[in-house]
C-alpha cells in the first residue's frame, strides 16, 4: 500500500463533507501524512441567507474568504486538528480546478472528498466535482459516500 505523506481535504461543510474530513484524519493519522483542508468559494452567491452576507462597511469576498477560514478553523478544532493547514480560495471557475492547482502546488498524494455536497441540483446539471476531480488528479483520490 501506498504511503501517503500530504493528504488534501475538500470540504463544503456539508454532513457528508464532515464525514469525509473525519476519515481524511483517520488516514492521516496511520500514514502519519500532513492535512491540508480547502474550502473553495466557487462564485459570490446571490442566494445567502442574512447572516451570510457582509455588512455595508464590508468587502463582499473578504467577508466569505474569512467566514470559510472560520468555519474551516473550527471544523478542524472538532476533528482535533487545530493545528492543520487550511486553505480558502474564491474563484469564478470551477472548485474542481482550484483543488487540483492547490494539489500540484503542495505536492499531495491523496484528496479525500465527500461523493456529493450541497449543490446537488448543479452536480445534477453540470456533473459532480468529484466525478471531475476522479477524472483528472494525478494522486489518488479517495470518496466517502454517506455514514449509515
Amino acid at each position: 500500500m501506498k504511503n501517503y505523506k500530504s493528504i488534501l481535504v475538500a470540504t463544503d461543510f456539508s454532513e457528508i463533507s464532515k464525514h469525509a474530513a473525519r476519515r481524511a484524519v483517520e488516514l492521516a493519522g496511520f500514514f502519519k501524512a500532513q492535512l491540508v483542508f480547502v474550502h473553495v468559494i466557487e462564485h459570490f452567491p446571490e442566494h445567502l441567507t442574512h447572516y451570510q452576507i457582509a455588512g455595508e462597511d464590508m468587502d463582499p469576498e473578504e467577508f466569505l474568504i474569512s467566514k470559510a477560514g472560520e468555519d474551516l478553523k473550527r471544523l478542524c478544532a472538532e476533528l482535533g486538528e487545530g493545528d492543520a493547514e487550511t486553505v480558502v480560495r474564491l474563484t469564478k471557475h470551477s472548485a474542481k480546478n482550484e483543488v487540483l492547482d492547490l494539489v500540484d502546488e503542495r505536492q499531495i498524494d491523496l484528496i479525500v472528498l465527500g461523493s456529493h455536497g450541497h449543490h446537488r441540483l448543479t452536480e445534477m446539471l453540470a456533473g459532480s466535482m468529484a466525478t471531475g476531480i476522479v477524472r483528472s488528479a494525478a494522486c489518488d483520490v479517495f470518496i466517502i459516500r454517506r455514514e449509515d
